[in-house]
């Protein structure tokens, strides 16, 4: 598996570290202590002691996946592989945020072929801004065959801005690798899927209450299969907290906008190519499918994430 650091080198633990000042107006408190932590399978940044967000490339098992949550290091997705007890234990397969399909020419990709999702290069630029760029190529293939599709996946991911938010954008382009077309199968759910922390699902001792999702066109809890923009989910972190992650579904994909699925009951959001009917990779055709997901620490400001989504659209790295 190559590695390519990008302007400097990283070691295996630490690469380096920074003290980003607080800006005007912020308590002392919120000082951050940025730092890249590597191995040959993941890239993590790290602010002092507690992880921010982790990308896991690993051959063995598989799928790649990402972590991440909060500067504090609020975790905001289910870890993978998830702890004995962890509540919400349900669909093991779930890994964070990640890429699936459930189909591939009649063969089941999601619950199954963990390992047919197969990672075989990595590039990984790590800047000195604690931006992060990783290129993937993958390999789709039955166990012990020849690969069908290849993708090659590239993850931006900004650095944080002053009041600790980041944005992660995805871009996947698939081709087939066989000569021949290739069904991606009708299914409810598939794609770019996102599972959340089962402290999003609320506690009530605490009276601490479940998070919502919320979309385009201002319905609560009511997006499932249906097409929307963007889809936020938003609530109250163990430690009293208000977070907020945004999925943007980019106006070039195929589709748009986007049919989505989320369940509250075990927190999962995903826009799904494949909710209402298969997609048909020809032969001598790419797909090419762009997503962003933002991280905010704090209320979210619904006047204007419709702003930032256009912003996504006409290509600007920050709304």
């Amino acid at each position: 598996m190559r590695q390519d650091w990008g302007v400097f080198l990283v070691s295996v633990l630490v690469a380096l570290s920074a003290v980003v000042p607080v800006a005007v107006g912020q308590p002392v408190e919120t000082t951050w202590t940025l730092s890249w932590r590597q191995t040959d399978t993941t890239l993590s940044l790290m602010n002092g002691d507690q992880m921010v967000w982790q990308h896991v490339h690993d051959r063995k098992v598989g799928k790649p996946f990402m972590r991440f949550g909060l500067l504090d290091g609020t975790e905001l997705t289910r870890p993978w592989p998830y702890a004995k007890g962890y509540p919400k234990n349900d669909h093991p397969w779930h890994r964070a945020l990640w890429w699936s399909w459930k189909t591939i020419d009649g063969v089941n990709y999601w619950e199954q072929h963990q390992e047919g999702t197969d990672p075989v290069d990595v590039q990984i630029e790590a800047a000195v801004d604690f931006s992060a760029k990783i290129i993937l190529t993958i390999h789709y293939h039955q166990p012990n065959q020849l690969p069908v599709v290849k993708e090659t996946r590239t993850i931006s991911i900004s650095s944080p801005d002053a009041n600790g938010g980041y944005q992660i954008d995805w871009a996947a382009t698939f081709s087939s690798v066989t000569g021949n077309a290739v069904k991606f199968g009708q299914n409810s759910y598939g794609g770019l899927a996102l599972r959340f922390s089962a402290d999003c699902c609320g506690d009530s001792e605490s009276n601490r209450p479940a998070w919502v999702f919320r979309d385009d066109q201002g319905r609560e809890n009511r997006t499932n299969n249906q097409q929307a923009h963007w889809v936020a989910y938003s609530g109250q972190t163990p430690n009293g907290k208000t977070a907020c992650v945004t999925v943007f579904d980019h106006p070039d994909n195929s589709g748009h906008p986007a049919f989505w699925q989320l369940r509250n009951q075990y927190p999962y959001l995903n826009p799904s190519l494949t909710c209402k009917e298969a997609y048909e990779l020809k032969a001598d055709k790419s797909l090419r499918l762009r997503y962003r997901i933002a991280v905010q620490d704090g209320e979210p400001n619904w006047a204007k994430m419709e702003e930032s989504w256009k912003a996504y659209a006409n290509g600007k790295q920050r709304p």
